[in-house]
């Protein structure tokens, strides 16, 4: 078949995808872009207001971000991110486009090879085009960014063309789930229905929890349950927590894998309708055990959590009947920048729990930056159980400050348990600390 009629067979196929006001600029910009050689492509256009770059490969949109291997969704600061038109860069191999790179500002990167500079195109032109590229370019590398140069453009009107993306069962599901999210970003109110749709849709009808269960939203990344995930983060994400009460609906009336997903973004809105569902489901006994563990990690690591928020885990935490739902709020604490720290060690002292809780408490009072070292050496003086004094010298082995290594050393030298002896020494054998090597010198001479 010759080459022209393919290309023509190719550009009707594009065209046909979108509204027919489109068709016509479309055509245009897919014929210069068939037209170029091998080699890279070039073009420039309007971004929405909202997004934002560094001018190399970071690209920022209200809650969404991306780098050159990672994307968040989600807040996000400290980011070098500012306004700017919308570079983006097609590969072409045998004069078709294989790859595409998209940037905010900046200067354009090197490229090896011709490149074809199409200048300054209209924006909902290049929208369109770059819809209709997403079935060449899926599956392509470089997670999550095929969409940017068509939902960044200005004046683009995407979400019905991503919403056809996600009920199209022939794109990938990572496709189906980045469409997900820019529903999320870019929707309003009038979304709801549908996304709450595909949230249903991921029922596993089993009435369980995957055994993959990351003790977070995403539950399961492939399939329907994780287009199920990516819907309800879509419905946390709307402007003015449009997609909220659904979000609350789902947490009581979904199966168990809906469930545990929604309380998770619930934690995620940062709403106060959200809080108080997570209380609810919190306490409530009858709610299978890893949803209410996972509606006590979305309070403690939600967006804007408040101090109010790990108050209400502290008075909540000796009414909690089981040992998992109680290492989640000890896990919790550790978020906890007020009273945190002084709670927990006390929740490590307290006798009348498990050890299996103690430890717990022992280990997040470690991890959590604010709490003193000093405060850790005096928890490990005052514990007379000997596991729980192993595992407190294994905290402070964690701890790079002299206060925990003059701790250690002392341990080594002077405790009377030779067991506790030997567990400093060998975590002191792990740092490169002149005054540990001499301990261990002289105890060898010796």
């Amino acid at each position: 078949m010759p080459r022209a009629f393919l290309l023509a067979l190719v550009l009707l196929a594009a065209v046909s995808r979108v509204p027919a006001g489109a068709q016509a600029s479309l055509a245009s910009l897919a014929a210069r872009v068939a037209q170029a050689p091998d080699g890279v492509v070039r073009m420039q256009y309007d971004s929405r207001p909202d997004a934002c770059g560094d001018g190399r490969d970071m690209v920022g949109f209200r809650r969404a971000l991306f780098g050159r291997s990672f994307e968040s969704y989600g807040g996000w600061s400290n980011v070098r991110c500012v306004a700017g038109p919308l570079r983006v860069q097609l590969t072409i191999a045998d004069r078709r486009p294989v790859s595409v790179r998209t940037q905010i500002g900046g200067a354009w990167p090197a490229a090896t090879g011709r490149v074809t500079d199409l200048g300054t195109v209209e924006s909902r032109e290049a929208a369109a085009y770059f819809f209709s590229l997403v079935p060449q370019l899926e599956g392509g590398g470089r997670k999550g960014r095929i969409l940017l140069p068509a939902v960044l453009a200005a004046d683009a009107s995407a979400l019905p063309e991503l919403l056809a993306l996600v009920r199209d069962s022939a794109r990938t599901d990572d496709t189906r789930r980045q469409a997900l999210h820019w529903v999320g970003q870019l929707g309003d109110a009038s979304v709801v229905p549908a996304l709450v749709g595909f949230a249903r849709q991921g029922s596993s009808g089993s009435g369980g929890v995957p055994d993959n269960d990351q003790g977070d939203g995403a539950i399961d990344t492939r399939g329907r349950r994780g287009l199920a995930s990516a819907a309800l983060a879509a419905l946390s994400m709307l402007d003015d927590g449009a997609g909220v009460p659904a979000l609350i609906d789902l947490a009581r009336t979904g199966d168990v894998t809906v469930r545990h997903s929604a309380v998770f973004w619930l934690g995620q809105s940062g709403d106060a309708r959200a809080r108080r569902t997570l209380h609810t489901v919190i306490e409530d006994a009858r709610e299978n055990e890893r949803v209410r563990g996972n509606a006590i990690f979305a309070l403690a690591h939600g967006e804007g959590a408040a101090p109010g928020e790990f108050a209400y885990l502290r008075g909540v935490f000796p009414r909690l009947e089981s040992e998992r739902l109680k290492e989640a709020v000890l896990q919790g604490m550790a978020e906890d920048d007020g009273d945190g720290g002084r709670w927990l060690l006390d929740r490590a002292r307290d006798a009348s729990e498990s050890t299996k809780v103690r430890r717990t408490a022992l280990f997040w009072a470690g991890q959590r930056q604010a709490t003193p070292t000093r405060d850790l050496v005096a928890a490990y003086r005052g514990l007379d159980d000997a596991s729980l004094r192993e595992h407190a010298i294994f905290v402070l082995s964690q701890r790079d400050d002299d206060v925990a290594v003059n701790a250690l050393l002392q341990i080594a030298r002077e405790d009377t348990d030779r067991r506790m002896r030997g567990k400093a020494l060998f975590w002191l054998a792990q740092r490169k600390d002149d005054r540990a090597t001499k301990l261990i010198s002289d105890l060898l001479v010796k």
